[in-house]
């Protein structure tokens, strides 16, 4: 149990990323139809997330050790699912005109922007801190499964749902009340998995602690 749980935390990051990346760069191709103009906001909003990871990491290892592991992990996917609200309403209700579009966009990178250093700063952290009271076998195999299946899994699961919405809408943007619903209902299960695995977490923590002073003594 400890282990899906882990997985189901990688699990969520890849979808839930998954579903708001690709609309999000739709809106930018309508916006950057010049491939240079769009390749040239890439490489500018990269750049971006470089920066902003390298500061909050700083105060992301506080936050850990002051707030705890439980805070860590579920401060990726509640920002996610708060700045992802506006994001889907904004297609929902129209981009007809240039400057819905570009209110679309600007919601979108900001959502992109936040999710991917708090995906660095917070969530890498706490996901490599819940293998620590493992036994070395589980560590290993655990991790290595995780890690290649979880991300793959993340992927290709968004990529396939994604193509079944538009065989059926048409486009991903049409089908956005439908991948909102889908993306919530992700961002939940991750947000439960990540509460469920502290309890299990802090217990295998306390235990490992007590097995150290027992043989020290």
């Amino acid at each position: 149990q400890y282990l899906r749980l882990i997985g189901m935390l990688v699990l969520g990051y890849g979808l839930s990323i998954n579903f708001t990346e690709i609309m999000w760069k739709s809106l930018l191709k309508k916006k950057y139809p010049d491939p240079l103009d769009y390749q040239r906001f890439i490489g500018n909003f990269s750049s971006a997330v470089g920066f902003a990871t390298c500061v909050v990491i700083l105060f992301g290892v506080h936050v850990i050790r002051v707030l705890g592991w439980r805070a860590g992990a579920m401060t990726t996917p509640a920002v996610m699912a708060i700045l992802a609200a506006p994001f889907f309403i904004c297609i929902i209700m129209g981009i007809d005109n240039p400057a819905r579009l570009s209110i679309a966009v600007a919601l979108g990178t900001a959502q992109s922007l936040l999710s991917k250093t708090a995906k660095y700063a917070l969530f890498d952290p706490t996901t490599q801190m819940a293998y620590i009271p493992l036994d070395e076998e589980s560590k290993v195999k655990g991790k290595a499964a995780i890690d290649v299946l979880g991300s793959r899994m993340g992927k290709s699961g968004g990529s396939f749902i994604q193509q079944g919405l538009v065989l059926l809408f048409g486009n991903i943007l049409k089908a956005s009340p439908a991948v909102a619903v889908i993306y919530y209902g992700v961002v939940f299960t991750w947000l439960s998995a990540a509460n469920k695995l502290s309890g299990l977490f802090m217990a295998k923590t306390e235990m490992q602690k007590a097995e150290k002073q027992s043989t020290s003594s």
